[in-house]
């Protein structure tokens, strides 16, 4: 059995339908991964712009924020499409309609009210309907056939950090 500081990101995945726990693991780890990189990873900024690390966990943003702000209106339609793709492999879990539904509504809204000049881009940092989708996804999965063979990690970082930077994000 791994625990929380066994998890580590993964970068691709099969793209069908978990046939043992592994392939259930790697998936989740993949859908993690690029919730995380699309809703809080503003870490890999803090080189550049330090006062970034004094942020709390809830202020961080990921790159569906920062191409919503480079790319007005254009950014946040790519976005969605990044926001889908999420959903297109949450969907490998076979999660019921209703909790697909609510996840294309948390998707429709961080697009519509991102492209919105200024008040978008905050609403972007602020509203991280990626990490929505996954704490949806989380709370399917622990009530589903994979409850036992998907390890969901319980830290507070979406992706634990490596054991020689163990510092969360503000302090």
């Amino acid at each position: 059995m791994t625990s929380d500081s066994d998890f580590q990101p993964r970068w691709t995945c099969n793209y069908r339908t978990p046939k043992n726990p592994v392939e259930a693991q790697h998936l989740y780890n993949h859908i993690r991964t690029v919730a995380f990189l699309l809703d809080a990873s503003s870490e890999w900024l803090i080189p550049i712009f330090p006062f970034l690390a004094s942020l709390p966990s809830e202020m961080q943003f990921g790159l569906d924020s920062v191409i919503g702000a480079v790319l007005p209106g254009v950014g946040d339609i790519i976005g969605m499409f990044l926001a889908f793709y999420q959903l297109f492999l949450s969907r490998l879990f076979g999660l019921p309609s209703n909790v697909i539904g609510i996840m294309i509504f948390y998707i429709l809204v961080d697009t519509f009210v991102g492209v919105i000049p200024i008040i978008g881009d905050i609403f972007d940092v602020a509203f991280k309907a990626n990490i929505y989708n996954l704490k949806l996804l989380e709370k399917e999965l622990k009530r589903s056939r994979w409850a036992t063979a998907v390890i969901i990690p319980q830290c507070t970082d979406w992706i634990p950090r490596s054991k020689k930077n163990t510092k969360k994000f503000g302090n």
